[in-house]
């Protein structure tokens, strides 16, 4: 190996327990040949990374770097690898395709709350008319009693009344206003 020129060999690489390609069949990677294998700037430096001849660098390197780029998920173009212009364009049409997606999401959620407040109000409207009907229902019944039994108007008044009152629900939040003479 004292010659300058490069030679083709096969490698093979191995992981270690944190899943970092670390091996070639006995030669240690230097972090500069991990970081361009991966493509990633972010992995720090290690402090103890022996230094390996250029020449073993470039042909693990060549070789690795098929190799990890066949096994990892491809990743997105980096901005170096398009004009700055189109990246910008497909990162604005991205950015706003996301946006209407979610305009569309909350849009949606919008309307399903919405029905399901109509048709709660639809039920308790309901609940409403059929408690009306039979309140009036019950006051044409105490009228009718009334004139069948020939009772007095104020008998009659006070049974309406009773009636009523036994019926009337008052809302908690809101007591009924004391009045004073």
């Amino acid at each position: 190996m004292g010659s300058g020129e490069s030679t083709t060999r096969k490698v093979s690489f191995g992981v270690d327990d944190e899943d970092r390609v670390r091996i070639l069949r006995g030669i240690k990677l230097s972090e500069d040949v991990l970081q361009r294998m991966r493509g990633v700037a972010n992995i720090p430096p290690e402090s103890s990374s022996s230094a390996t001849s250029p020449q073993k660098e470039k042909g693990a390197s060549r070789s690795a770097s098929s190799a990890s780029q066949a096994q990892s998920p491809p990743h997105r173009a980096p901005p170096s690898s398009k004009s700055g212009k189109t990246f910008a364009k497909d990162e604005q049409r991205r950015y706003e395709q996301q946006q209407t997606i979610l305009k569309d999401k909350l849009a949606k959620m919008a309307e399903r709350e919405r029905e399901a407040v109509r048709e709660e109000l639809v039920k308790t409207m309901s609940r409403e008319r059929q408690q009306a009907r039979k309140e009036a229902e019950k006051a044409k019944e105490l009228v009718h009693i009334h004139t069948r039994t020939r009772t007095s108007s104020s008998q009659c008044l006070s049974l309406c009344w009773t009636h009523l009152l036994n019926h009337i629900t008052v809302p908690k939040a809101h007591p009924p206003e004391k009045s004073f003479p």
